[in-house]
């Protein structure tokens, strides 16, 4: 291409550029209304108060700029209250089961170890609730325990195995 021709193009191309700035400037695409005077009037007046020129800290904390209303918010900022609430729930308890006494299967008894709150060995029977923990079930050779959202089903040590 001539040179000529490539500066008619840049040209013809930095016009079209100027015009739609201009016509993007002084016509927007979206019209913007303003709010009824009413509603104005009424958060200039309840966030505005009289300050001294010299107190630029006092205003600002007056006006807080970061919320909607200008003013400070109700609920004070407590970073140990945080602090709780980010707090991890209690650890779920490492359950063993010691033994069974079965008994031909009338009334089955379970020798449960590790329930929260309970040193050593606790026995349990179907429907027992220790510490928030229910038993629902016994069989020859296992135990379900249900409770804080997590069911375990222990199964009888066999040390030989």
């Amino acid at each position: 291409m001539r040179p000529a021709v490539v500066k008619v193009a840049l040209g013809g191309t930095l016009s079209l550029g100027l015009l739609i700035a201009v016509r993007l400037a002084a016509w927007p695409l979206v019209k913007v209304s303003r709010p009824t005077p009413t509603l104005t009037r009424h958060l200039v007046t309840t966030g505005s108060r009289h300050l001294h020129d010299d107190s630029f800290p006092t205003a600002i904390v007056a006006r807080d700029v970061f919320r909607l209303m200008r003013r400070p918010s109700d609920v004070a900022y407590d970073p140990l209250r945080l602090a709780e609430q980010m707090a991890p729930p209690a650890p779920k308890p490492v359950l063993r089961l010691a033994g069974i006494v079965w008994e031909g299967g009338r009334d089955p008894t379970a020798l449960v170890e590790g329930l929260p709150s309970i040193e050593g060995v606790r026995v349990v029977r179907v429907g027992d609730v220790v510490a928030g923990l229910r038993v629902r079930s016994i069989a020859i050779d296992q135990i379900r325990i249900v409770g804080m959202d997590t069911a375990w089903v222990l199964k009888v040590r066999e040390p030989w195995r």
